[in-house]
């Protein structure tokens, strides 16, 4: 594992001047640009995911912005049924984009009775559409050249200790899949929850086919993350990049952290602890930094336009 050995960490808005390395969108977003849950940045294009609706944007660059055009919207599927759309990941030429696997309960309603508002409560609603995983074949022009998905329930209920929490909703200690990351070889899928022992995150890790996209000997790993579960996940030359977040709303606390792959019981002491964020950090980018030694930490937010992208960079020997 890489030792981090001195972190300056140094907050950056959304418009900075030229040779920053914030991305810069140009032009409006065709998917709903207030939910922004998902990012993959390359020096092509920016994705997006949104967890709302039924599709992704892609978004090429052009003289150093990203344009924000209709025709990089990507509808997955014909159905209207909302996707809940978790999670993006790029390896060349493939995008992967994963549904939250998750089951719901309704709401209190303000303003409702008693009685109304416990027979909304009672039922847990399953929501099939969410259960799936795309792989996007994208051309040199961005063009979808195939889309093909899977299921993964069927591999999370094959496993003893994540089973019993399907039949929980998501922000119950149910099973919430927000984080994706991929290798050469491997696909690895993070959880928001559950939690278990009040402290250990939940990651499967797959072998991965890439041309039949096929996954096998799914193995579960646990890392120790103070009780916060993972909101996004990145693989980044030998390490895997977690951005971790509450499992429902307390504490309001995220972090980034380097992990090594392995299960960890004991407390992993994070790269990095956002301070009061305005949003909810869901995605996250890792890059070098252009000029200077040490890493870049892109951070899109749910609830603020287009992600409110922000900038960390960490200065690291």
């Amino acid at each position: 594992m890489r030792r981090f050995t001195s972190l300056l960490f140094l907050l950056v808005s959304f418009t900075v001047s030229a040779g920053d390395t914030t991305p810069k969108i140009n032009g409006s977003l065709s998917i709903d640009p207030d939910n922004i849950s998902g990012l993959v940045i390359t020096d092509r294009f920016m994705a997006l995911a949104t967890d709302e609706g039924t599709a992704l944007q892609i978004l090429p660059k052009r003289n150093g912005v990203y344009q924000a055009e209709a025709s990089g919207k990507l509808t997955l599927t014909d159905s209207p049924d909302e996707l809940d759309l978790e999670g993006l990941a790029w390896q060349k030429p493939y995008l992967y984009a994963i549904g939250s696997h998750s089951k719901k309960r309704k709401k209190i309603k303000p303003g409702a009775s008693d009685k109304k508002n416990l027979k909304r409560l009672t039922p847990i609603h399953d929501e099939p559409s969410r259960n799936v995983l795309f792989q996007i074949e994208l051309s040199d022009t961005l063009e979808v050249v195939s889309l093909k998905h899977l299921n993964l329930l069927p591999n999370i209920h094959a496993n003893e200790m994540l089973a019993p929490f399907t039949a929980l909703p998501s922000k119950e200690n149910g099973i919430d899949i927000e984080g994706l990351a991929v290798t050469e070889k491997h696909l690895f899928v993070g959880f928001r929850g559950p939690v278990f022992r009040g402290n250990l995150a939940a990651i499967l890790k797959f072998d991965l086919n890439k041309k039949a996209f096929a996954l096998s000997d799914a193995k579960l790993r646990l890392v120790n993350l103070n009780g916060l579960g993972i909101r996004d996940m990145m693989a980044f030359e030998d390490q895997i990049y977690l951005l971790s977040g509450p499992v429902n709303e307390v504490p309001n606390q995220y972090q980034v952290h380097a992990w090594n792959g392995k299960t960890e019981f004991s407390p992993w002491t994070p790269l990095l602890t956002l301070d009061t964020p305005k949003g909810k950090p869901e995605s996250l980018v890792v890059q070098k930094q252009a000029k200077s030694p040490g890493l870049v930490f892109l951070i899109a937010q749910d609830g603020l336009k287009n992600g409110g992208l922000s900038v960390y960079q960490a200065d690291t020997d």
